[in-house]
């Protein structure tokens, strides 16, 4: 019959100093030859605080003590193709949304947090038709008053990671450019880029009916006023005035229009003031023989100081019919409207 082993005072002393230098119990009982549940009972009659199994394998695997084997995913071989949707996240990746790529930490993550949950919506299932993988959905319930819950979407993907980096660019704020493979794709690729980045970074402006995309990075910008001009929509570039960042702005008519026409938004809010913009065009047209009678009025208003803008407003037209019925017989002012033009834009 084997001789029954007791636990003394010296070894429940040693019992302590392994387990506070970071030994597991199951180990502890393995060296002492005791079973795991002697070595908890006797930490326990210590008054120590164990740790939760949370923590334990927390410990476990940064003491090497744990091996997790991780399968990377297989993309399917059509993940690789730029289709309208992997476009769309890559828009959206020059904005509101990251990419974390850290092989010394092992993280990789697509992700993006918004208060829209249909923008949330859109970029999930984008991710997942694009990888074949379904990406993880949680509501941030936000403890400051005054402040909207946010939706977060995130997929944990090296290869997914690593497919987009292969387009060559940084996603960074302050380093974001338009991938050549999207300047060289087809209109419609173009155009679901262009609604991820305006989702991110595009607001309406309902009462100048202007579209505005903001960022402070000049070179990305550049990139989408070039897409956008693909896509015969005029745009330009200005440096906002409070601060380093820059719009690019589109705000004629036809513009306007062709935006809405071929790239729109997927936020309902933004989508929601396109389309009152769009019907304001309708609601405000005037006859060009009641333009002509508001020529005086236009000029009694300009004579005041007010701005092009100001004086479309009060008279409910467009700020480039004044423009036109105030300088068309005077070739110095159209001269100085241009040379202020090229001073505060970008094209």
């Amino acid at each position: 019959m084997k001789a029954r082993k007791f636990v003394n005072e010296q070894m429940v002393a040693e019992f302590k100093l392994l387990y506070e230098s970071g030994e597991s119990t199951c180990s502890i009982a393995k060296k002492f030859s005791f079973d795991n549940k002697t070595v908890y009972r006797h930490l326990r009659k210590l008054g120590l605080k164990l740790r939760s199994k949370r923590e334990a394998i927390k410990l476990g695997v940064k003491r090497g003590r744990i091996k997790i084997p991780i399968e990377p995913h297989r993309l399917r071989p059509m993940s690789k193709k730029l289709i309208p949707e992997k476009a769309y996240v890559l828009g959206v990746l020059a904005g509101d949304g990251w990419l974390s790529y850290s092989p010394a930490k092992r993280r990789y993550q697509i992700g993006l947090e918004t208060i829209d949950e249909e923008f949330a919506d859109a970029f999930w299932q984008c991710l997942n038709k694009v990888y074949g993988l379904k990406p993880s959905k949680r509501k941030l319930i936000e403890k400051h008053s005054g402040w909207k819950d946010k939706y977060c979407v995130r997929l944990c993907c090296k290869a997914a990671c690593e497919d987009l980096l292969s387009y060559g660019v940084p996603f960074k704020q302050d380093g974001w450019l338009v991938p050549p493979a999207i300047k060289n794709a087809s209109p419609a690729i173009q155009a679901s880029y262009l609604r991820g980045f305006f989702d991110s970074e595009g607001s309406m402006e309902t009462n100048g009916r202007r579209i505005r995309g903001t960022s402070s990075h000049l070179p990305g910008l550049e990139g989408v006023s070039a897409l956008l001009r693909g896509l015969r929509i005029r745009s330009r570039i200005i440096r906002q005035s409070k601060n380093s960042a820059y719009d690019v702005r589109i705000q004629d008519r036809a513009s306007v229009e062709l935006f809405a026409k071929h790239v729109s938004f997927t936020i309902n809010r933004k989508k929601g003031k396109l389309q009152r913009s769009l019907n304001s065009y309708k609601l405000w047209t005037t006859p060009p023989s009641n333009v002509l009678k508001l020529e005086p009025e236009m000029r009694r208003l300009r004579d005041l100081g007010l701005a092009y803008e100001e004086i479309a407003k009060q008279l409910s037209l467009s700020m480039g019919t004044v423009w036109r019925h105030l300088n068309k017989n005077d070739t110095s002012e159209v001269k100085a409207f241009i040379c202020s033009s090229n001073r505060n834009t970008t094209l």
